[in-house]
Parts: C-alpha cells; structure tokens; sequence
C-alpha cells in the first residue's frame, strides 16, 4: 500500500478510514433492508406496536370509565360542544351590539310615491334692485 497521505495533515488518514467504514456500513444496511425478511420483521413490529398502543388506549378507557372520570374522547367531544356554545354566543353578542340601528339600516325603508308638487313656470325675473357686492380684502391688508 502507498503512502497517499500528507505529512502536513494528520488527520487525513483518519478520514478516510471513516468514509471507507461509512461506505461499507451504508452497503452492508441497504442489502440488509432490501431483503425480505427484514421487511416482514418491521411489518410484525409495527403491527405488534399499533396493537398494544390500541390495547392500552382501551385498558386506559376501561380504567377511566371505572373511575368516573372522563376519557379523551369525552373531553374532545366536550371541546367541541363548548366552541360550538362560543360561537353561537358570539353571534348572539355581534346581533346585540349592532341594536335598533343595524337592524333598521338592513330593514328597507318604505317606498316614496308621493311626489312634490310641480313649480308653475316664473315669469322672467327683473334685474336686482341692488348691485352686486364685491369681496373685501382681508383684515389688515391693503388693496393693491
């Protein structure tokens, strides 16, 4: 075997014996799950662990019923009257606040078909008595 290894560098050698065991584990765990029994043997654990997580969710619900106490199930069906009590109280609120006038606002007023009496037609208008005023310059300044 060759030296390939620098003097400078002392760690050198020590990396590359970690990517070749890097290397052959990596080979070594793809080859294994590849094959068929591996997979069986993680099929069967996790069906084991699904089936005692179920055992002991039913144990506990047995358990809690004995007690008197609520399950998990009891208190999220609880969770879920109690948001459906606040929103309806909420709208109840917003119908409140808004009182008489929100409700007149959305309410269509009556129809107006009474109409203004029609304006005879004015004989032509004679020139004013008075002249036309002219603006005065404001308060403390001269005319130019």
């Amino acid at each position: 075997m060759t030296n390939k290894f620098s003097p400078l560098d002392p760690m050198a050698m020590w990396r590359e014996l970690t990517a070749q065991w890097e290397k052959t584990t990596n080979e070594f765990a793809n080859e294994t799950m590849a094959s068929d029994p591996f997979r069986q043997g993680m099929h069967g654990g996790m069906n084991a662990s699904l089936t005692a997580q179920k055992a002991l969710g039913e144990l506990m619900a047995r358990y809690l019923t004995m007690l008197n106490l609520p399950t998990r199930a009891d208190l999220q069906v609880l969770g879920e009257q109690l948001q459906r009590i606040d929103d309806h109280l909420a709208r109840i609120a917003r119908a409140v606040e808004g009182g008489p006038a929100s409700s007149a606002a959305a309410a269509p007023g009556p129809r107006r078909t009474r109409q203004p009496p029609k304006a005879a037609p004015a004989a032509p208008a004679a020139a004013p008595a008075t002249p036309p005023r002219t603006r005065k310059p404001p308060a403390g300044k001269r005319p130019a």
